[in-house]
C-alpha cells in the first residue's frame, strides 16, 4: 500500500504544504486517486479536522444549513464537481512532473509518487 504525496499549487505561485495519503493499490487511475482524495478531504472537513482552504473543490453543504449545526458535506457531490472541473481544465494534475490528461489512464504508484494539483482558476462551487 503506497503512501503518496499530494501538493496543491496555483499559477500565482501559491503552494499549500504537501500532505500524504494512503492508496490501497499500486496500480490506479487518476479518477480513483481523485475519488480517494475528495473522500478523505470531505471526511476530514466533516469531522472538522481540515479547513476549507485546503480542499481541491470548495466544499458546500448539499442541504440548506440547520440553525444549530452545519450539515455534513456530501463527498460524492464534490467528487463529481472535481471530475467536471478536471474535464473543463480548471486544474491540471502532474504525477511526478508529468501532466495527466486522461482520467482513466493507468498510473503506477509508489511511496515516491508526488501528485501536484495546479489550479488554473478559482474553483468556487466546483
Amino acid at each position: 500500500m503506497p503512501t503518496i504525496t499530494l501538493q496543491d499549487a496555483s499559477l500565482q505561485g501559491q503552494q499549500q504544504s504537501p500532505w500524504q495519503m494512503d492508496i490501497f493499490e499500486e496500480q490506479s487511475t487518476l479518477r480513483e486517486i481523485l475519488r480517494s482524495r475528495i473522500y478523505q478531504e470531505v471526511s476530514e472537513y466533516n469531522a472538522q479536522k481540515r479547513s476549507q482552504s485546503l480542499c481541491l473543490i470548495t466544499l458546500m453543504p448539499v442541504d440548506p444549513p440547520q440553525a444549530d449545526a452545519a450539515p455534513p458535506v456530501d463527498w460524492q457531490t464534490h467528487y463529481e464537481r472535481a471530475i467536471e472541473a478536471f474535464k473543463k481544465r480548471r486544474y491540471l494534475v502532474l504525477i511526478n512532473g508529468r501532466q495527466m490528461t486522461k482520467l482513466d489512464a493507468p498510473v503506477h504508484l509508489t511511496d515516491q509518487t508526488t501528485i501536484t494539483f495546479l489550479k488554473l482558476i478559482p474553483l468556487i462551487g466546483g
